[in-house]
């Protein structure tokens, strides 16, 4: 009797621990150049974003500050790399790199972040571009 009714309690908390444990996903929007539009994070290692002003597609890694200098302090920083997709004349894909700031609350947080896309098409060239948003925890 004692076993099941450990084993009862134990399945009765699961809920409530994954609950506490929060979802790896947070959504947004943000707004900035080539486009502005709405956002994805999984854990804090990728984003995903598509603008719609501008049609446009991201998709990035994100490295912390902090674990890359073996710090055990929080550290608001990041860097990111990835690739980038425009709907535009002049501009088409290209490789992309950047530091950004994290700012977390309870259930959203804010960032900002900023960084060179190199499109590589028939005329390449290097484009300095940045956002600002915000995105809650789901």
């Amino acid at each position: 009797m004692y076993k099941k009714a450990v084993l009862i309690s134990s399945l009765l908390a699961l809920p409530i621990q994954a609950t506490a444990a929060g979802s790896p996903l947070a959504a947004g929007v943000f707004i900035g150049s080539p486009s502005s539009g709405v956002t994805v994070k999984y854990r804090e290692e990728l984003q995903f974003s598509m603008g719609l002003d501008t049609l446009s597609l991201t998709a990035d890694a994100i490295w912390k500050v902090s674990d890359l200098s073996q710090g055990t302090l929080y550290s608001p920083f990041y860097t990111f790399t990835g690739i980038q997709w425009v709907d535009d004349d002049k501009h088409e894909w290209g490789p992309r790199a950047g530091a950004g700031l994290l700012v977390p609350y309870d259930y959203f947080h804010l960032y900002a972040e900023g960084g060179m896309t190199w499109y590589v098409q028939s005329d390449s060239s290097l484009e300095l571009e940045g956002i600002v948003g915000i995105r809650f925890d789901l």
